[in-house]
């Protein structure tokens, strides 16, 4: 059986991406963040 494709769905699939990308820069930057701030916490309690 054949798929036909909906009209706009390539618009839904590069929103998808935009979001999904989005999504794993602000994981990163809280993984970065959960890691530096024990040494920025001795840094500047010290």
């Amino acid at each position: 059986m054949m798929r036909l494709k909906q009209i706009g769905s390539d618009h839904i699939e590069e929103r998808a991406k935009d979001e999904v990308r989005a999504s794993l820069i602000i994981f990163t930057a809280l993984c970065a963040t959960i890691r530096l701030a024990p040494f920025l916490i001795r840094k500047f309690a010290a």
